[in-house]
């Protein structure tokens, strides 16, 4: 499994310089990650689509497909096949538009197969809400680390971060909340997560997919 969230996006949450190196802050990325995935389940979200033929060209498939929101942090694993179903490697088979929400297969025949119109994509991707949470959770363990060493009591950067987890964690429980409301006949018990069916708007797909400034 990837990292929930990237050294980036801890550095965008509070400054490290001179306070923690580069393999701190990815130890700590890595133990909230197994913590957050040990809390939640695995996968955090998941979708299916239907593989579909070009309505224009029937010896052609549609390439681009949404995830169901437009604001990604990474895909963490892509499937398409039937029953038995092969597993794709991102820039080999597949490309991601995170800013839109969308994967776009490099070509038709892709993990060694050609696309068929019986196929079904499934997608574990992780959304922008879970990185940015998973970020916050570091920032908030390491000040908590800085703070014991320096001064043994809370400082007012750790207190302004402690307040945007919270927030942070609000904004996940009012979208589980509403995930499991409207779509509880999506839930897989098997997986312990919505696997949402996607309905496709493959001519919409093209467009977002260029403005998220890929080339189509």
């Amino acid at each position: 499994m990837r990292r929930l969230c990237s050294l980036e996006d801890v550095k965008r949450v509070f400054n490290t310089l001179g306070r923690f190196t580069d393999p701190e802050i990815y130890t700590e990325i890595d133990g909230q990650t197994d913590d957050i995935y040990y809390e939640c389940g695995y996968p955090l979200a998941a979708t299916k689509s239907y593989i579909a033929q070009d309505s224009t060209n029937t010896n052609n498939f549609y390439l681009t497909y949404f995830l169901g929101e437009s604001r990604i942090h990474h895909v963490e694993r892509l499937f398409v096949g039937t029953a038995t179903k092969r597993e794709l490697v991102e820039n080999t088979d597949y490309e991601v538009a995170n800013n839109v929400g969308m994967i776009k297969f490099t070509t038709s025949t892709v993990g060694g197969s050609r696309l068929d119109g019986s196929d079904i994509l499934l997608v574990y991707y992780i959304p922008n809400l879970w990185a940015k949470y998973c970020a916050l959770r570091v920032a908030e363990s390491l000040l908590e680390q800085l703070d014991m060493t320096h001064s043994g009591k809370s400082s007012k950067e750790l207190e302004v971060v402690t307040k945007k987890l919270a927030k942070q964690e609000d904004l996940i429980s009012q979208r589980i909340g509403v995930i499991f409301s409207s779509d509880a006949k999506y839930y897989d018990d098997h997986y312990g997560v919505n696997m949402k069916w996607i309905t496709q708007d493959h001519d919409a797909n093209k467009y977002l997919y260029k403005i998220d400034n890929i080339e189509d």
